[in-house]
Protein backbone atom coordinates (compact mmCIF):
# COMPACT_ATOMS: atom_id res chain seq x y z
CA UNK A 1 0.00 0.00 0.00
CA UNK A 2 1.21 3.42 -1.14
CA UNK A 3 1.27 5.82 1.94
CA UNK A 4 2.59 8.63 -0.17
CA UNK A 5 0.31 11.78 0.20
CA UNK A 6 -1.05 12.17 -3.36
CA UNK A 7 0.20 15.85 -5.18
CA UNK A 8 -3.19 17.61 -5.56
CA UNK A 9 -1.63 20.98 -7.20
CA UNK A 10 -2.59 21.25 -10.91
CA UNK A 11 0.56 20.23 -13.41
CA UNK A 12 1.75 23.61 -15.44
CA UNK A 13 0.63 23.84 -18.96
CA UNK A 14 3.99 22.90 -21.30
CA UNK A 15 3.24 26.08 -22.57
CA UNK A 16 3.88 28.10 -19.45
CA UNK A 17 6.86 25.97 -18.99
CA UNK A 18 8.38 26.46 -22.63
CA UNK A 19 8.03 30.43 -22.00
CA UNK A 20 9.82 30.27 -18.84
CA UNK A 21 13.01 28.73 -21.30
CA UNK A 22 12.16 30.97 -23.43
CA UNK A 23 13.01 33.56 -20.58
CA UNK A 24 16.03 31.76 -19.51
CA UNK A 25 18.12 31.58 -23.25
CA UNK A 26 17.23 35.78 -23.09
CA UNK A 27 19.15 36.12 -19.73
CA UNK A 28 21.84 33.58 -21.30
CA UNK A 29 21.85 35.85 -24.27
CA UNK A 30 21.84 39.24 -22.29
CA UNK A 31 24.89 37.64 -20.02
CA UNK A 32 26.92 36.94 -22.66
CA UNK A 33 26.51 40.04 -24.56
CA UNK A 34 27.73 41.35 -21.49
CA UNK A 35 30.57 39.03 -21.34
CA UNK A 36 31.56 39.75 -25.00
CA UNK A 37 31.30 43.81 -24.19
CA UNK A 38 34.42 42.99 -21.60
CA UNK A 39 35.96 41.32 -24.19
CA UNK A 40 36.19 44.24 -26.33
CA UNK A 41 39.62 45.88 -27.59
CA UNK A 42 40.76 49.49 -27.20
CA UNK A 43 38.88 50.14 -30.19
CA UNK A 44 35.69 48.61 -29.35
CA UNK A 45 35.68 45.41 -31.06
CA UNK A 46 36.16 41.86 -30.85
CA UNK A 47 39.11 40.78 -31.74
CA UNK A 48 38.79 38.46 -34.89
CA UNK A 49 41.06 35.59 -33.26
CA UNK A 50 39.20 35.47 -30.61
CA UNK A 51 35.16 35.16 -32.24
CA UNK A 52 37.29 32.57 -34.81
CA UNK A 53 37.73 30.56 -31.51
CA UNK A 54 34.27 30.95 -30.29
CA UNK A 55 32.87 30.16 -33.66
CA UNK A 56 34.63 27.15 -33.57
CA UNK A 57 33.34 26.11 -29.99
CA UNK A 58 29.74 26.72 -30.91
CA UNK A 59 29.76 25.01 -34.37
CA UNK A 60 31.34 21.53 -32.18
CA UNK A 61 28.86 21.90 -29.63
CA UNK A 62 25.94 22.62 -32.58
CA UNK A 63 27.26 19.31 -34.40
CA UNK A 64 26.69 17.18 -31.29
CA UNK A 65 22.79 18.12 -30.96
CA UNK A 66 21.66 18.99 -34.96
CA UNK A 67 22.24 19.55 -38.79
CA UNK A 68 20.45 22.66 -38.97
CA UNK A 69 23.19 24.99 -40.71
CA UNK A 70 21.28 27.89 -39.81
CA UNK A 71 22.21 27.09 -36.33
CA UNK A 72 25.57 26.72 -36.45
CA UNK A 73 26.26 29.52 -38.95
CA UNK A 74 22.91 32.18 -39.02
CA UNK A 75 22.18 31.95 -35.10
CA UNK A 76 25.61 32.37 -34.31
CA UNK A 77 26.11 35.40 -36.80
CA UNK A 78 23.18 36.66 -34.80
CA UNK A 79 23.55 36.33 -31.20
CA UNK A 80 26.98 38.05 -32.31
CA UNK A 81 25.17 40.92 -33.54
CA UNK A 82 22.17 41.37 -31.25
CA UNK A 83 21.34 44.59 -29.20
CA UNK A 84 20.16 44.77 -25.92
CA UNK A 85 18.95 47.37 -23.66
CA UNK A 86 21.12 49.20 -21.02
CA UNK A 87 21.84 47.72 -17.87
CA UNK A 88 19.28 48.40 -15.03
CA UNK A 89 20.37 50.65 -12.25
CA UNK A 90 22.48 49.44 -9.16
CA UNK A 91 19.31 48.75 -6.64
CA UNK A 92 17.58 46.03 -8.98
CA UNK A 93 17.83 42.93 -8.53
CA UNK A 94 18.71 40.01 -11.29
CA UNK A 95 20.49 42.53 -13.33
CA UNK A 96 20.57 39.77 -16.49
CA UNK A 97 16.97 39.85 -16.49
CA UNK A 98 15.36 40.87 -19.71
CA UNK A 99 12.46 42.45 -18.78
CA UNK A 100 14.23 44.90 -16.25
CA UNK A 101 15.03 47.41 -19.22
CA UNK A 102 11.22 47.62 -19.85
CA UNK A 103 10.51 51.12 -18.17
CA UNK A 104 13.55 52.71 -20.19
CA UNK A 105 12.27 50.83 -23.76
CA UNK A 106 11.93 53.62 -26.14
CA UNK A 107 8.63 52.59 -26.90
CA UNK A 108 6.67 55.14 -29.14
CA UNK A 109 2.95 56.06 -28.10
CA UNK A 110 1.22 55.58 -32.33
CA UNK A 111 -1.93 57.94 -31.25
CA UNK A 112 -2.50 60.55 -34.45
CA UNK A 113 -5.76 63.00 -33.87
CA UNK A 114 -8.78 61.41 -35.16
CA UNK A 115 -9.30 64.29 -37.79
CA UNK A 116 -8.98 64.14 -41.70
CA UNK A 117 -5.33 64.69 -43.09
CA UNK A 118 -3.58 67.55 -44.39
CA UNK A 119 -0.36 66.60 -46.11
CA UNK A 120 1.16 68.93 -48.01
CA UNK A 121 5.21 68.23 -48.50
CA UNK A 122 7.64 67.91 -51.07
CA UNK A 123 7.54 63.46 -51.40
CA UNK A 124 10.28 61.71 -50.48
CA UNK A 125 12.70 61.03 -53.43
CA UNK A 126 13.75 57.75 -54.35
CA UNK A 127 16.77 56.49 -52.68
CA UNK A 128 18.45 53.98 -55.27
CA UNK A 129 18.30 56.26 -57.70
CA UNK A 130 19.78 58.91 -55.63
CA UNK A 131 23.04 56.47 -54.95
CA UNK A 132 23.44 55.39 -58.60
CA UNK A 133 23.76 58.92 -59.54
CA UNK A 134 26.28 59.02 -56.69
CA UNK A 135 28.13 56.35 -58.24
CA UNK A 136 27.97 57.78 -61.69
CA UNK A 137 29.32 60.72 -60.22
CA UNK A 138 32.33 59.06 -58.67
CA UNK A 139 33.05 56.58 -61.18
CA UNK A 140 33.26 59.83 -63.70
CA UNK A 141 34.92 62.21 -61.91
CA UNK A 142 31.86 64.77 -63.10
CA UNK A 143 30.07 67.23 -60.65
CA UNK A 144 26.07 67.05 -59.33
CA UNK A 145 23.95 67.92 -56.70
CA UNK A 146 21.12 66.18 -55.81
CA UNK A 147 18.89 67.42 -53.50
CA UNK A 148 16.74 67.36 -50.99
CA UNK A 149 17.81 63.85 -50.35
CA UNK A 150 16.31 61.32 -48.00
CA UNK A 151 19.64 61.42 -46.09
CA UNK A 152 18.81 58.52 -44.35
CA UNK A 153 21.57 55.43 -43.05
CA UNK A 154 21.83 54.07 -46.46
CA UNK A 155 22.92 57.04 -48.41
CA UNK A 156 25.00 58.34 -45.86
CA UNK A 157 27.07 54.52 -46.10
CA UNK A 158 27.06 54.74 -49.78
CA UNK A 159 28.68 58.58 -49.55
CA UNK A 160 31.01 57.50 -47.55
CA UNK A 161 31.92 53.98 -49.21
CA UNK A 162 32.21 56.34 -52.36
CA UNK A 163 34.85 58.65 -50.69
CA UNK A 164 36.74 55.92 -49.81
CA UNK A 165 36.73 55.03 -53.11
CA UNK A 166 38.39 58.66 -53.79
CA UNK A 167 35.09 60.56 -54.81
CA UNK A 168 34.54 64.01 -53.76
CA UNK A 169 31.15 64.07 -52.13
CA UNK A 170 30.28 66.40 -49.42
CA UNK A 171 26.69 66.12 -47.60
CA UNK A 172 25.38 69.94 -47.48
CA UNK A 173 21.70 70.54 -45.38
CA UNK A 174 19.13 68.58 -47.44
CA UNK A 175 21.68 67.03 -50.13
CA UNK A 176 24.82 65.87 -51.52
CA UNK A 177 27.15 67.61 -53.59
CA UNK A 178 29.71 65.29 -56.08
CA UNK A 179 33.02 67.89 -56.78
CA UNK A 180 34.42 67.34 -60.06
CA UNK A 181 37.29 65.19 -59.14
CA UNK A 182 39.28 62.03 -60.76
CA UNK A 183 37.37 59.39 -62.07
CA UNK A 184 37.86 56.63 -59.57
CA UNK A 185 39.30 54.05 -59.62
CA UNK A 186 39.59 50.18 -57.86
CA UNK A 187 41.42 49.99 -55.01
CA UNK A 188 42.78 47.12 -53.32
CA UNK A 189 41.29 47.76 -49.93
CA UNK A 190 38.75 46.96 -46.95
CA UNK A 191 35.40 48.98 -48.10
CA UNK A 192 32.17 49.28 -46.17
CA UNK A 193 29.04 48.79 -47.53
CA UNK A 194 26.85 49.83 -44.62
CA UNK A 195 23.64 47.29 -43.92
CA UNK A 196 21.77 47.55 -47.60
CA UNK A 197 22.81 45.31 -50.18
CA UNK A 198 22.70 47.83 -52.92
CA UNK A 199 25.48 49.54 -51.77
CA UNK A 200 27.15 46.01 -52.13
CA UNK A 201 25.56 45.52 -55.75
CA UNK A 202 27.08 49.12 -56.89
CA UNK A 203 30.72 48.34 -55.86
CA UNK A 204 30.36 44.82 -57.68
CA UNK A 205 29.37 46.26 -60.66
CA UNK A 206 31.91 49.36 -60.63
CA UNK A 207 35.06 46.43 -59.72
CA UNK A 208 33.88 44.06 -62.30
CA UNK A 209 35.22 45.77 -65.42
CA UNK A 210 38.84 46.13 -64.63
CA UNK A 211 41.53 43.80 -63.31
CA UNK A 212 41.02 44.62 -59.32
CA UNK A 213 40.26 42.99 -56.17
CA UNK A 214 39.17 44.35 -52.73
CA UNK A 215 37.55 43.17 -49.21
CA UNK A 216 33.77 44.66 -48.86
CA UNK A 217 32.43 44.42 -45.30
CA UNK A 218 29.12 45.40 -43.84
CA UNK A 219 26.89 45.47 -40.89
CA UNK A 220 24.50 42.87 -39.26
CA UNK A 221 22.14 42.70 -42.55
CA UNK A 222 24.41 41.42 -45.17
CA UNK A 223 26.63 39.67 -42.89
CA UNK A 224 23.52 37.71 -42.70
CA UNK A 225 22.26 37.98 -46.25
CA UNK A 226 22.89 34.90 -48.56
CA UNK A 227 24.76 35.98 -51.56
CA UNK A 228 25.15 32.23 -52.79
CA UNK A 229 23.37 32.97 -55.81
CA UNK A 230 25.61 35.73 -56.97
CA UNK A 231 28.87 33.90 -56.09
CA UNK A 232 27.97 30.98 -58.21
CA UNK A 233 27.10 33.68 -61.26
CA UNK A 234 30.62 35.86 -61.27
CA UNK A 235 32.87 33.33 -62.49
CA UNK A 236 31.07 33.72 -65.89
CA UNK A 237 31.95 37.46 -65.49
CA UNK A 238 35.33 36.71 -64.75
CA UNK A 239 35.66 36.94 -61.11
CA UNK A 240 35.36 35.08 -57.62
CA UNK A 241 33.32 36.12 -54.28
CA UNK A 242 34.71 34.44 -51.69
CA UNK A 243 33.28 34.65 -47.87
CA UNK A 244 35.70 35.49 -45.02
CA UNK A 245 33.73 33.62 -42.49
CA UNK A 246 33.61 29.56 -43.32
CA UNK A 247 29.60 28.17 -44.06
CA UNK A 248 28.67 31.69 -44.50
CA UNK A 249 27.20 32.98 -47.48
CA UNK A 250 27.15 36.94 -46.08
CA UNK A 251 29.96 39.23 -45.75
CA UNK A 252 32.73 40.34 -45.20
CA UNK A 253 33.77 38.70 -48.60
CA UNK A 254 37.14 39.12 -50.71
CA UNK A 255 36.41 40.02 -54.34
CA UNK A 256 38.93 39.30 -57.07
CA UNK A 257 38.16 40.01 -60.94
CA UNK A 258 40.41 39.63 -64.01
CA UNK A 259 38.32 42.26 -65.61
CA UNK A 260 37.53 40.08 -68.68
CA UNK A 261 34.22 40.15 -69.47
CA UNK A 262 32.20 38.35 -72.19
CA UNK A 263 30.33 39.71 -75.03
CA UNK A 264 27.18 38.69 -73.32
CA UNK A 265 25.66 37.84 -70.14
CA UNK A 266 22.58 35.19 -68.91
CA UNK A 267 21.60 36.32 -66.03
CA UNK A 268 19.98 33.41 -63.88
CA UNK A 269 16.52 33.64 -62.35
CA UNK A 270 17.80 33.16 -59.10
CA UNK A 271 20.46 36.17 -58.86
CA UNK A 272 19.07 39.46 -57.26
CA UNK A 273 17.70 41.89 -59.42
CA UNK A 274 19.99 44.63 -57.74
CA UNK A 275 23.55 42.92 -59.41
CA UNK A 276 21.87 43.20 -62.95
CA UNK A 277 21.25 46.81 -62.36
CA UNK A 278 25.08 47.34 -60.77
CA UNK A 279 26.49 46.08 -64.25
CA UNK A 280 24.50 47.79 -65.99
CA UNK A 281 25.28 51.28 -64.36
CA UNK A 282 28.76 50.59 -64.44
CA UNK A 283 28.72 49.22 -68.19
CA UNK A 284 29.57 52.25 -69.78
CA UNK A 285 33.01 52.54 -68.11
CA UNK A 286 33.70 49.27 -69.15
CA UNK A 287 36.56 48.59 -71.79
CA UNK A 288 34.32 46.57 -74.25
CA UNK A 289 30.67 46.41 -74.95
CA UNK A 290 28.44 44.03 -72.71
CA UNK A 291 25.07 42.33 -73.39
CA UNK A 292 23.12 41.05 -70.82
CA UNK A 293 20.46 38.78 -71.28
CA UNK A 294 17.55 38.79 -68.61
CA UNK A 295 15.11 36.56 -70.73
CA UNK A 296 15.10 34.44 -67.83
CA UNK A 297 14.53 36.37 -64.62
CA UNK A 298 11.50 36.86 -63.26
CA UNK A 299 11.95 41.00 -62.65
CA UNK A 300 13.17 41.80 -65.79
CA UNK A 301 11.07 44.68 -66.07
CA UNK A 302 11.49 46.38 -62.73
CA UNK A 303 15.57 45.86 -64.10
CA UNK A 304 14.80 48.05 -66.91
CA UNK A 305 12.74 50.28 -65.62
CA UNK A 306 14.54 51.25 -62.48
CA UNK A 307 18.26 51.34 -64.50
CA UNK A 308 17.44 52.54 -68.73
CA UNK A 309 15.97 56.34 -67.35
CA UNK A 310 19.10 56.74 -65.61
CA UNK A 311 21.17 55.91 -68.26
CA UNK A 312 19.80 57.02 -70.75
CA UNK A 313 20.02 60.49 -68.94
CA UNK A 314 23.60 60.31 -68.90
CA UNK A 315 23.81 59.81 -72.59
CA UNK A 316 25.26 56.24 -72.49
CA UNK A 317 24.67 54.04 -75.40
CA UNK A 318 21.99 51.50 -74.60
CA UNK A 319 20.18 49.28 -76.74
CA UNK A 320 17.29 47.09 -76.17
CA UNK A 321 15.81 44.18 -78.09
CA UNK A 322 12.96 42.19 -75.63
CA UNK A 323 15.11 41.29 -73.12
CA UNK A 324 18.39 41.75 -74.09
CA UNK A 325 20.24 44.88 -73.08
CA UNK A 326 23.35 46.20 -75.10
CA UNK A 327 25.44 48.96 -73.19
CA UNK A 328 28.59 50.30 -75.48
CA UNK A 329 31.61 51.92 -74.14
CA UNK A 330 31.72 55.84 -74.16
CA UNK A 331 32.08 59.17 -72.36
CA UNK A 332 29.14 60.08 -70.13
CA UNK A 333 27.55 63.79 -69.78
CA UNK A 334 25.93 63.89 -66.29
CA UNK A 335 23.35 66.28 -65.82
CA UNK A 336 24.20 69.20 -62.88
CA UNK A 337 21.28 68.65 -61.04
CA UNK A 338 19.49 64.71 -62.05
CA UNK A 339 15.66 64.28 -61.99
CA UNK A 340 14.77 62.52 -59.08
CA UNK A 341 11.41 60.19 -59.10
CA UNK A 342 9.93 59.75 -55.62
CA UNK A 343 10.93 56.76 -53.46
CA UNK A 344 7.08 54.65 -53.87
CA UNK A 345 7.54 52.24 -50.65
CA UNK A 346 7.35 55.54 -48.77
CA UNK A 347 4.89 57.42 -50.89
CA UNK A 348 2.13 54.82 -51.05
CA UNK A 349 2.07 54.83 -47.39
CA UNK A 350 1.61 58.85 -47.10
CA UNK A 351 -1.00 58.97 -49.95
CA UNK A 352 -2.89 55.82 -48.29
CA UNK A 353 -3.36 58.18 -44.84
CA UNK A 354 -6.56 59.82 -45.91
CA UNK A 355 -7.61 55.82 -46.37
CA UNK A 356 -6.80 55.51 -43.11
CA UNK A 357 -8.02 59.20 -41.56
CA UNK A 358 -9.91 61.03 -44.43
CA UNK A 359 -8.80 64.11 -45.88
CA UNK A 360 -6.26 64.61 -48.29
CA UNK A 361 -2.59 64.03 -49.21
CA UNK A 362 -0.34 66.07 -52.11
CA UNK A 363 2.83 65.23 -52.74
CA UNK A 364 5.15 67.30 -55.04
CA UNK A 365 6.85 64.54 -56.99
CA UNK A 366 7.07 62.00 -60.16
CA UNK A 367 5.86 58.83 -59.54
CA UNK A 368 7.95 56.56 -61.20
CA UNK A 369 6.94 53.98 -63.80
CA UNK A 370 8.02 50.57 -61.98
CA UNK A 371 5.75 47.63 -62.31
CA UNK A 372 5.63 47.66 -58.60
CA UNK A 373 4.74 51.26 -58.16
CA UNK A 374 2.21 51.32 -60.38
CA UNK A 375 0.42 48.18 -58.81
CA UNK A 376 0.80 49.79 -55.45
CA UNK A 377 -1.30 53.20 -57.36
CA UNK A 378 -3.90 50.54 -58.89
CA UNK A 379 -3.88 49.21 -55.34
CA UNK A 380 -4.69 52.22 -53.51
CA UNK A 381 -7.48 52.97 -56.24
CA UNK A 382 -9.45 49.92 -55.78
CA UNK A 383 -9.17 50.54 -52.44
CA UNK A 384 -11.76 54.04 -53.57
CA UNK A 385 -8.81 56.57 -52.99
CA UNK A 386 -8.85 59.35 -55.71
CA UNK A 387 -5.73 59.67 -57.00
CA UNK A 388 -4.29 62.13 -59.38
CA UNK A 389 -1.05 63.42 -60.89
CA UNK A 390 -0.88 66.65 -62.45
CA UNK A 391 1.54 68.95 -63.04
CA UNK A 392 4.41 67.41 -60.75
CA UNK A 393 1.97 66.97 -57.61
CA UNK A 394 -0.27 63.67 -56.41
CA UNK A 395 -3.46 64.38 -54.63
CA UNK A 396 -5.14 61.63 -53.18
CA UNK A 397 -8.51 62.57 -51.37
CA UNK A 398 -10.81 60.52 -49.25
CA UNK A 399 -14.13 61.82 -48.06
CA UNK A 400 -14.26 59.76 -44.95
CA UNK A 401 -12.05 56.83 -43.05
CA UNK A 402 -12.39 53.52 -45.07
CA UNK A 403 -14.98 51.92 -43.35
CA UNK A 404 -15.00 48.06 -45.38
CA UNK A 405 -12.08 46.48 -46.88
CA UNK A 406 -13.35 44.80 -50.12
CA UNK A 407 -12.11 41.07 -50.85
CA UNK A 408 -9.60 41.56 -53.52
CA UNK A 409 -8.72 39.35 -56.04
CA UNK A 410 -5.51 37.64 -55.85
CA UNK A 411 -4.02 39.35 -59.05
CA UNK A 412 -4.64 42.53 -57.26
CA UNK A 413 -2.00 42.23 -55.41
CA UNK A 414 0.28 39.97 -57.70
CA UNK A 415 2.65 42.95 -58.90
CA UNK A 416 2.38 44.66 -55.69
CA UNK A 417 6.33 43.99 -53.58
CA UNK A 418 6.65 41.44 -51.29
CA UNK A 419 7.73 43.88 -49.03
CA UNK A 420 4.66 46.13 -48.85
CA UNK A 421 2.49 43.51 -47.17
CA UNK A 422 1.78 45.76 -44.42
CA UNK A 423 -0.18 48.21 -46.90
CA UNK A 424 -3.17 46.43 -47.58
CA UNK A 425 -2.61 44.64 -44.59
CA UNK A 426 -3.36 48.11 -42.69
CA UNK A 427 -5.80 49.26 -44.26
CA UNK A 428 -7.61 46.44 -43.96
CA UNK A 429 -7.28 45.74 -40.20
CA UNK A 430 -8.13 49.93 -39.98
CA UNK A 431 -11.51 49.22 -41.58
CA UNK A 432 -12.17 45.80 -39.00
CA UNK A 433 -11.32 47.86 -36.14
CA UNK A 434 -13.78 50.40 -37.15
CA UNK A 435 -16.06 47.75 -37.01
CA UNK A 436 -16.45 47.29 -40.86
CA UNK A 437 -16.31 44.49 -43.21
CA UNK A 438 -12.56 43.55 -43.78
CA UNK A 439 -11.70 40.11 -45.25
CA UNK A 440 -7.95 39.04 -45.41
CA UNK A 441 -5.94 39.97 -48.49
CA UNK A 442 -4.14 37.57 -50.04
CA UNK A 443 -0.72 37.32 -49.83
CA UNK A 444 2.29 37.22 -51.56
CA UNK A 445 3.83 34.21 -52.42
CA UNK A 446 7.20 35.35 -50.96
CA UNK A 447 4.85 37.09 -47.68
CA UNK A 448 6.06 35.44 -44.39
CA UNK A 449 2.96 34.36 -42.42
CA UNK A 450 4.52 34.76 -39.15
CA UNK A 451 5.00 38.29 -39.25
CA UNK A 452 1.27 38.74 -40.58
CA UNK A 453 0.25 36.55 -37.64
CA UNK A 454 2.28 39.03 -35.55
CA UNK A 455 1.18 41.94 -36.81
CA UNK A 456 -2.70 40.81 -36.12
CA UNK A 457 -1.90 40.10 -32.51
CA UNK A 458 -0.02 44.19 -32.24
CA UNK A 459 -3.53 46.00 -33.46
CA UNK A 460 -5.68 43.69 -31.41
CA UNK A 461 -7.37 41.18 -34.90
CA UNK A 462 -7.17 37.91 -35.67
CA UNK A 463 -8.90 35.67 -38.22
CA UNK A 464 -12.22 33.46 -38.31
CA UNK A 465 -12.77 30.76 -40.15
CA UNK A 466 -13.60 32.38 -43.28
CA UNK A 467 -11.01 34.72 -43.63
CA UNK A 468 -12.27 37.77 -42.20
CA UNK A 469 -10.63 39.80 -39.58
CA UNK A 470 -12.42 40.65 -36.17
CA UNK A 471 -11.33 41.83 -33.12
CA UNK A 472 -9.27 40.03 -30.42
CA UNK A 473 -11.14 38.22 -27.41
CA UNK A 474 -8.08 40.10 -25.69
CA UNK A 475 -9.17 43.29 -24.15
CA UNK A 476 -6.25 45.29 -24.37
CA UNK A 477 -2.60 45.05 -26.16
CA UNK A 478 -0.03 45.77 -23.09
CA UNK A 479 3.07 45.12 -24.56
CA UNK A 480 5.00 47.13 -27.32
CA UNK A 481 5.61 45.81 -31.03
CA UNK A 482 8.97 45.46 -32.38
CA UNK A 483 8.41 45.92 -36.14
CA UNK A 484 10.83 43.20 -38.09
CA UNK A 485 11.00 45.84 -41.09
CA UNK A 486 10.25 49.78 -41.95
CA UNK A 487 6.99 49.14 -43.88
CA UNK A 488 5.67 46.96 -40.87
CA UNK A 489 6.41 49.95 -38.54
CA UNK A 490 4.57 52.23 -41.67
CA UNK A 491 1.83 49.65 -41.08
CA UNK A 492 1.43 50.09 -37.42
CA UNK A 493 1.31 53.99 -37.84
CA UNK A 494 -1.86 53.33 -40.59
CA UNK A 495 -3.42 50.97 -38.11
CA UNK A 496 -2.84 53.78 -34.91
CA UNK A 497 -5.31 55.89 -37.11
CA UNK A 498 -8.27 53.33 -36.15
CA UNK A 499 -6.47 51.92 -32.88
CA UNK A 500 -5.24 55.09 -31.28
CA UNK A 501 -2.10 54.49 -28.56
CA UNK A 502 -0.19 51.33 -30.24
CA UNK A 503 2.69 51.33 -29.13
CA UNK A 504 6.36 50.59 -30.93
CA UNK A 505 9.43 49.47 -29.72
CA UNK A 506 11.81 49.81 -32.07
CA UNK A 507 10.67 53.59 -33.81
CA UNK A 508 14.43 53.91 -35.07
CA UNK A 509 14.19 51.03 -37.94
CA UNK A 510 12.09 54.17 -39.83
CA UNK A 511 14.31 57.01 -38.89
CA UNK A 512 17.20 54.93 -40.36
CA UNK A 513 15.58 55.03 -43.77
CA UNK A 514 13.03 57.99 -43.37
CA UNK A 515 14.69 60.27 -41.12
CA UNK A 516 11.73 63.12 -40.88
CA UNK A 517 8.94 60.54 -40.76
CA UNK A 518 7.91 60.55 -37.09
CA UNK A 519 7.98 64.52 -37.29
CA UNK A 520 5.66 64.10 -40.10
CA UNK A 521 3.55 61.41 -37.94
CA UNK A 522 3.31 63.15 -34.57
CA UNK A 523 2.30 66.55 -36.69
CA UNK A 524 -0.72 65.06 -38.24
CA UNK A 525 -3.63 65.75 -38.86
CA UNK A 526 -1.44 68.93 -40.69
CA UNK A 527 2.33 68.71 -40.19
CA UNK A 528 4.52 70.78 -41.31
CA UNK A 529 7.80 69.67 -42.24
CA UNK A 530 9.40 73.00 -43.65
CA UNK A 531 11.39 75.38 -41.67
CA UNK A 532 9.68 78.39 -41.08
CA UNK A 533 11.08 81.34 -43.75
CA UNK A 534 13.68 83.37 -41.82
CA UNK A 535 11.93 86.87 -43.27
CA UNK A 536 14.17 89.19 -44.52
CA UNK A 537 14.68 92.13 -42.78
CA UNK A 538 13.83 95.29 -43.63
CA UNK A 539 16.92 98.19 -43.89
CA UNK A 540 16.38 99.13 -39.92
CA UNK A 541 16.93 103.24 -39.53
CA UNK A 542 20.33 104.14 -38.27
CA UNK A 543 19.85 104.28 -34.42
CA UNK A 544 20.66 107.68 -32.22
CA UNK A 545 22.60 107.49 -29.29
CA UNK A 546 21.30 109.16 -26.66
CA UNK A 547 23.46 110.61 -23.96
CA UNK A 548 21.51 111.39 -19.96
CA UNK A 549 23.10 111.51 -17.03
CA UNK A 550 20.33 108.67 -15.70
CA UNK A 551 22.09 105.63 -13.88
CA UNK A 552 19.87 102.33 -14.58
CA UNK A 553 19.58 99.96 -11.35
CA UNK A 554 19.03 96.35 -12.39
CA UNK A 555 16.00 95.03 -9.52
CA UNK A 556 17.48 93.02 -6.77
CA UNK A 557 17.35 89.24 -7.82
CA UNK A 558 15.17 87.37 -5.69
CA UNK A 559 15.53 83.90 -4.26
CA UNK A 560 13.71 82.20 -6.93
CA UNK A 561 15.34 83.67 -9.63
CA UNK A 562 18.70 82.40 -8.44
Amino acid sequence: MNDRPHDTRPRRALRDVVSDIDRDILKLLLRRRNLLTRMYNSQGFLEPSEEKILRKSWEAAVSRVSRDARLSGRFFSLMQEVEFLPRPSAGQEDQDAPERGADRRTAFNLAPPARPARLLMPAPLACRATRAWLMLAAATGQGLRLAPCLMNDPIVDCVKMLNQLGAGLNREEDGVTAHATAPVGAPDKVLYAGDSAWNFFLLLGHYLGRPSRAKISGESALKLADFSATRRFLPALGARLVHVVPKSNGLPARLECSGILPDTATLPADVPAELAEGILLAAPLYERALTLDLAAHPLQKLILARTLPILRAAGADVVVENARVRVAPGPLRLPPQPELPLEPELAVFLLALPLALGGEARLAGIWPQWPGALAGWDLLQALGLDLRQAGGEIRARAATPLKNFPALAAHALSDVPADWTPLPLALAACAALRGGEAVLPPLPSAADTDEVASFLHAVGLETDAEGRLCKSSQESIASAWNAPAPAWALGLALAACARPHLKLGNPGIMTALYPAFWSLYNGLPEPSLRRAAVEESVTAPARRRILTTSVAVPPAIRDEDA
